[in-house]
């Protein structure tokens, strides 16, 4: 089920994706206004009441503001709620830029090395049980690259719940909507993926014997690798590429 806070299907829905999408993407400049109201009503089709629960609600989310002498102004970027699943979603799931691209891996670095470091000195039998599995089904699934992706964001996942942390946990839930489309960008190629699993395993590993310092070196590691492919597809392409295809 979709984790927005609004149904697909409704009114001020269209409004929010429409308008969201287009300043998060840049198609709305920040400072600038927006139309009038009559105008917005025409252009996406609802009606007022639809135009401005979906202001509000943008409003809400740190990508707009109203101002009694100048209207409805775009907001810069450092005034949106970053971590809010729209935003995320909006940001990366199509052709993310690349400077979101690195943000995205330089957040990694900084966040999932720690997380193994309270994984290996929390972690239960459980937990350990949980990201065997999941690195189970890694090496599984290296001639999938589709099914691997699902396997590879289980995995640290199954890391961070191992940490028994409600808020690292949360933070990994949130983020994941933009890892899953930045995947996209450096797990295509199976014989790389091949060569990632022993970083994977030294982790695994390490949390399991709870050796903290190995589990967050290995952890740094499988972090510092994807950050160095995700670049390298930036330098070779340009760009995330939109349609993937599977080597």
């Amino acid at each position: 089920m979709d984790n927005r806070a609004f149904p697909e299907r409704s009114r001020h829905s269209q409004v929010v994706q429409t308008l969201g999408r287009q300043i998060v993407r840049g198609d709305r400049e920040t400072g600038s206004p927006l139309p009038i109201e009559d105008r917005l009503v025409t252009e996406l089709g609802v009606g007022r009441s639809a135009v401005r629960e979906g202001v509000k609600i943008l409003v809400g989310k740190g990508l707009l503001e109203t101002r009694t002498s100048a209207g409805t102004l775009v907001r810069a970027r450092d005034s949106w709620s970053l971590l809010d699943p729209d935003v995320l979603r909006w940001r990366f799931v199509s052709d993310p830029e690349p400077r979101d691209i690195k943000i995205l891996a330089d957040l990694r670095v900084a966040l999932e090395p720690g997380a193994a470091r309270v994984a290996a000195e929390r972690a239960d039998a459980a937990a350990n049980q949980r990201i065997a599995e999941t690195l189970a089904a890694l090496y599984a699934t290296t001639d999938d690259p589709d099914a691997f992706i699902e396997a590879d964001l289980a995995f640290h996942r199954a890391v961070f719940a191992a940490s028994d942390n409600d808020l690292l946990l949360y933070l990994y839930e949130v983020i994941s909507i933009a890892l899953r489309s930045v995947r996209q960008v450096h797990t295509r190629a199976i014989k790389h993926n091949k060569e990632t699993l022993p970083n994977h395993e030294r982790v695994a590993v390490a949390i399991r014997r709870g050796h903290h310092r190995k589990a967050e070196e290995a952890m740094r590691e499988v972090v510092e690798v994807a950050r160095a492919d995700a670049e390298d597809q930036i330098l070779c392409c340009g760009q995330a590429p939109s349609t993937p295809t599977k080597e």
